[in-house]
């Protein structure tokens, strides 16, 4: 899969892409978003204590700096601050200003359409990398290569 990536911009999802899919160890229920009380998900450290997932720590380790991307969904200006925070701890190989965040998963075929043209390539130059079929769905009907995490687990 390596060989897929090489010469690629490669923009990667977070949450159950580079990070474990869990938040305070659970994934669902509570009373707010995600299983996080509304309280927890503007004020708590939710994401900042998410296990990266090894596999694609190692697999960005490979990849060309300037041509790694994180392309995640946020809720909060708070999830933001926590998600910067996380990517400065486990992920410090990716530049801050290849961090981009949209507010719901359906903006992410236009954050890649308008990187590739902010970029100057072209939709064959980038593949994206998520854990939702669906955007997976949308990504590549869009015209984008794009796989799901599983892709890469041995």
């Amino acid at each position: 899969m390596l060989e897929k990536l090489k010469n690629k911009y490669v923009f990667f999802d977070v949450d159950g892409t580079l990070a474990e899919y869990r938040y305070n160890d659970h994934v669902s229920g509570g009373n707010g978003w995600g299983g996080q009380t509304y309280e927890e998900l503007f004020f708590g450290n939710v994401f900042v204590n998410n296990r990266p997932l090894k596999t694609m720590l190692h697999l960005i380790e490979q990849l060309e700096p300037e041509k790694v991307f994180v392309l995640g969904a946020i809720t909060t200006n708070h999830e933001i601050d926590e998600k910067q925070e996380w990517f400065a701890k486990y992920y410090p190989m990716i530049k801050k200003e290849n961090i981009i965040f949209v507010a719901n998963s359906e903006l992410k075929v236009v954050a890649l359409e308008q990187y590739a043209k902010k970029l100057n390539i072209t939709k064959e130059e980038i593949v994206f990398i998520d854990d939702k079929h669906e955007t997976i769905r949308q990504t590549e009907e869009a015209g984008f290569k794009s796989y799901h995490v599983t892709s890469f687990v041995e």
